[in-house]
């Protein structure tokens, strides 16, 4: 019999909503991000696996900036900074070699881009 999926946590914010979920070995991530809105700003010990559903998004680190649309798998390599801008309403769902870190590694400047971006859409 094959592995279930548990549901461990349910994040909502402007941004939109991330669904954490487990199946006991890896945590899996389902991320909607509304319209406009940033995501990340993160460095993280192991590679992260980024899978779009739905929608557009602008993939940046240090050393590229990638469009995402369905049907492809990204790879960010382990501590490489990275954050996401949602181009359209988007739905996406990640991994990562190791588990969740508690508390995230954030990256400067990209999380204040992030937060900024956040108090803009509010004004």
């Amino acid at each position: 019999m094959g592995k279930h999926l548990r549901l461990v946590d349910d994040l909502n914010d402007d941004r939109g909503t991330i669904l954490v979920f487990t199946d006991g070995e890896r945590d899996y991530l389902l991320v909607h991000t509304r319209e406009g809105y940033m995501r990340g700003g993160e460095i993280h010990t192991g590679a992260q696996y980024n899978s779009v559903l739905k929608g557009l998004i602008k993939w940046d680190t240090p050393d590229s900036t990638t469009i995402l649309s369905s049907a492809t798998v990204h790879v960010t390599q382990k501590e490489m900074p990275h954050m996401m801008e949602s181009l359209t309403d988007s739905l996406m769902v990640e991994w990562r070699e190791n588990p969740l870190e508690n508390p995230v590694n954030y990256h400067e400047p990209y999380r204040s881009l992030v937060k900024k971006r956040v108090q803009e859409k509010k004004s």
